[in-house]
């Protein structure tokens, strides 16, 4: 254990650097070089301490008018915290805004820490302004992760950052299942270790606060963008009518002209009409002329973000980060096959693909082989969802390159759509861990969920996860939090699941139609495997009575994915609903948020918790009782 002056030694540095960057002594952290405290000794793991200081500031990431985002030591995307497999992680935040934070770190299992895990009246109370927070946890896992606000919905003013945990040497790779021969593998192992996370994100000329205010004043499900950005900045593209046309999905075009609207607004948004909102009271006077109708077209001063390569390498390595508050994203890189090695953080039985679905909270890692042309080669990034067509751009610089590329060969069209049917697509859905990872053959317990609106009397963007109640977005102020609280004492209810210690667990989501969209899902705490889906009900108490019932193959328990963000199948066919399972075992005790990773969705409702473990659950140290996860202070 840390002695009590060492503990008052850290917390005397820490309150010098509480201070905005400007004023803080030099030997504070607000750079993407973590400290690492080398004094430590014996069996306990090195220790990696990483500081933010969180203010609001003014930027134009668009190039279509200034609005506040959040800034992460003085930065619009926070830096990246690197560490080692088996490190020990302290997580400094200050807060500087005038509004209530946390941080959570998406995809950390926190197994032994779940005060850790960020999520304001359910682990911990809210950051407050003007207050510190030490965040406490051990890099059990490798991979690619990203911490990010779980307050409100902070993540879309930019509140986030990826974390990077590199594994032991002695983890086995899948690069020689991409190439078998040895010089490639070396290069893929070197790539590997420069590997760079890259953000890819919808982004809206609205605060998220203005965002929900716009819904809350016209009682829509608002959903319309105005760019994509890589790595923080980009553009707002405004196309013809005859342009978004072509690529708008045939069936939407026609339900547009049969309402009398004809087309896509001059956004690339379907309007917010009655048919898509749902059957409730519509306010569409509320809604400005800016959030559908008017495309003002701009691009960020910095330009298109590039990705800078070194050729020499003979292969790069870069994981696609979506933190986005709505969209799904499609990727393509002109010329180039992406190969997929990891996913969540996972590493994967690599698959070649021309396109990749990087999902809201999914993190998807390619290996890019650079025999291409030495030019800059576009990268192609843009929404998935039906509702709006949107795309934006980065590029991938050869060795500094400054030329477009001769005969360019793209992947993708604006709109995200494949250029040929001959062309390779991945989903995160299509992966399966490597080594192979098997889940057991059974389950302890079965909770079935059903994913829809909720309906009237409530608004048209209120969620259920459980079919009739929403998880709401006051329980983030609830005091004490719940993980402090006797779990004896909390009565299982439609949002609050408990589980045994070891059990494994099933989830079975119903996505309610009609139009089943899919919902990027996540469960914190642990990954998951993804065992079946299929449309239409899901009317058996548990996946092993449904078994005689479905196709053979419809569930799979030899390689299926395992994934810490997941998506529900969206509408097959004539099949209003559709339905997701998944299996976990519930091996780390702690009070878990599971939720749909849309900001919006989440803020509407949709979210529930999950308790597992509760015959063996954690003491919550004193630190993180009353003191922000600090030692309180000696006493003489």
């Amino acid at each position: 254990m840390w002695s009590v002056r060492l503990y008052s030694l850290a917390l005397s540095l820490l309150l010098q650097c509480i201070g905005p960057a400007a004023g803080r002594p030099s030997g504070c952290v607000d750079d993407v070089e973590a400290v690492r405290e080398s004094e430590i000794k014996g069996t306990q793991p090195p220790v990696v301490r990483f500081e933010i200081s969180l203010t609001t500031q003014s930027i134009d990431a668009a190039g279509i008018g200034s609005r506040e985002a959040i800034f992460i030591n003085d930065a619009f995307i926070g830096p990246t915290l690197y560490a080692n497999q088996g490190d020990r992680i302290e997580f400094v935040v200050h807060n500087h805004m005038q509004q209530d934070t946390s941080i959570h770190f998406h995809g950390i299992d926190q197994r032994s820490t779940p005060w850790s895990d960020g999520v304001p009246g359910l682990t911990q109370s809210q950051i407050r302004p003007g207050a510190s927070f030490l965040y406490n946890w051990t890099a059990h896992e490798a991979g690619t992760y990203f911490y990010h606000s779980h307050a409100k919905s902070q993540m879309m003013d930019g509140l986030y950052g990826a974390v990077v945990i590199a594994p032991n040497d002695e983890t086995p790779r899948p690069f020689h299942l991409i190439s078998s021969i040895e010089a490639d593998q070396a290069a893929m192992l070197a790539a590997e270790k420069l590997m760079r996370p890259i953000f890819v994100s919808d982004w809206s000329q609205y605060t998220s606060a203005e965002y929900h205010g716009i819904q809350h004043a016209a009682n829509i499900d608002f959903s319309c963008m105005d760019s994509i950005l890589v790595q923080g900045f980009g553009s707002q593209y405004c196309l013809s009518e005859e342009e978004l046309d072509d690529m708008t999905n045939p069936i939407v075009l026609q339900l547009l002209k049969e309402l009398a609207r004809g087309h896509m607004t001059p956004k690339g948004c379907i309007p917010p009409l009655q048919m898509f909102n749902g059957d409730f009271e519509l306010h569409l006077e509320n809604v400005p002329e800016l959030a559908y109708n008017k495309c003002k077209g701009g691009q960020s001063s910095k330009g298109n973000y590039t990705i800078d390569v070194d050729s020499s390498i003979g292969w790069a390595a870069l994981t696609f980060v979506n933190p986005g508050g709505l969209y799904p994203l499609q990727l393509s890189i002109d010329s180039h096959e992406l190969y997929v090695y990891a996913v969540d953080g996972q590493y994967v039985h690599p698959i070649v693909a021309d396109r990749v679905l990087v999902n809201t909270g999914s993190r998807i890692s390619v290996m890019i082989k650079l025999d291409q042309e030495k030019a800059r080669h576009v990268v192609r990034v843009a929404n998935d969802y039906l509702n709006q067509i949107l795309g934006g751009f980065a590029e991938l610089a050869y060795d500094g390159a400054t030329n477009a590329p001769e005969h360019p060969h793209p992947k993708t069209n604006y709109g995200g759509k494949l250029i040929s049917s001959e062309m390779v697509s991945f989903v995160p859905e299509d992966s399966s861990p490597y080594p192979a990872l098997r889940p057991a053959q059974s389950a302890d317990s079965t909770f079935k969920l059903r994913l829809k609106k909720l309906g009237q009397p409530y608004r048209a963007y209120e969620w259920t996860q459980t079919g009739s109640l929403g998880y709401n977005i006051s329980h983030e102020h609830d005091d004490p939090p719940l993980l402090l609280q006797n779990v004896e004492d909390v009565p299982v209810t439609e949002l609050t699941l408990k589980t045994q210690i070891g059990d494994w667990v099933d989830l079975v989501l119903v996505t309610a139609g009609p139009f089943a969209q899919a919902h990027p899902m996540h469960k914190h705490g642990n990954k998951v495997f993804l065992i079946g889906s299929g449309s239409g009900n899901f009317p058996w108490d548990s996946v092993e009575e449904a078994i005689p019932h479905l196709p053979e193959g419809t569930f799979n328990f030899q390689d299926p994915p395992y994934l810490d963000t997941f998506n529900t199948v969206e509408m097959e066919g004539q099949a209003n609903d559709t339905w997701t399972a998944v299996r976990y075992k519930a091996e780390y005790a702690g009070a878990w948020l599971f939720h749909c990773h849309v900001q919006t969705h989440l803020s509407g409702g949709m979210g529930m918790v999950v308790l597992d473990g509760v015959d063996a659950w954690p003491e919550v140290p004193l630190a993180y009782q009353e003191w922000n996860g600090f030692e309180p202070p000696a006493l003489s």
